[in-house]
């Protein structure tokens, strides 16, 4: 992901439905992952939405995994929720995580989240 992020400017589309079927969106309009020294840090741009912007929270961390613990707690995140993430203290979501109860997106649709996609694409130049 830091290679092609690296590359030219991405945008980052996510894509929600919970369990009564309501879609939800999340589009952030510069999304970059750091380089390998950098712990893979997650960097986001702008936020339009039709639901909370969920992964601000977790802005400038580097990737959490079993191994690798860039958390800001004493436990592993990653460990605690059987997932890597961007987590900060641990998370606000976690769109990795496991289906169930800790695949989440804010308090407002946790534990209802049946379905969640992170979309990539480059990002357009606008001509004038």
């Amino acid at each position: 992901m830091y290679r092609l992020t690296s590359l030219q400017q991405y945008e980052l589309y996510i894509h929600l439905v919970v369990e009564d079927g309501s879609i939800f969106y999340a589009r952030y309009d510069d999304f970059k992952i750091s380089d390998e020294d950098n712990g893979y840090a997650l960097s986001l741009g702008k936020f339009k939405g039709n639901i909370r912007d969920a992964m601000r929270y977790s802005e400038n961390m580097k990737f959490t995994t079993f191994d690798r613990h860039n958390d800001r707690t004493n436990k592993n995140c990653a460990v605690v929720y059987n997932s890597g993430w961007w987590y900060k203290k641990c998370s606000n979501c976690n769109l990795n995580a496991l289906y169930g109860a800790d695949l989440n997106w804010w308090t407002e649709i946790r534990n209802q989240l049946k379905e969640a996609k992170m979309l990539i694409r480059p990002k357009e130049e606008i001509n004038k």
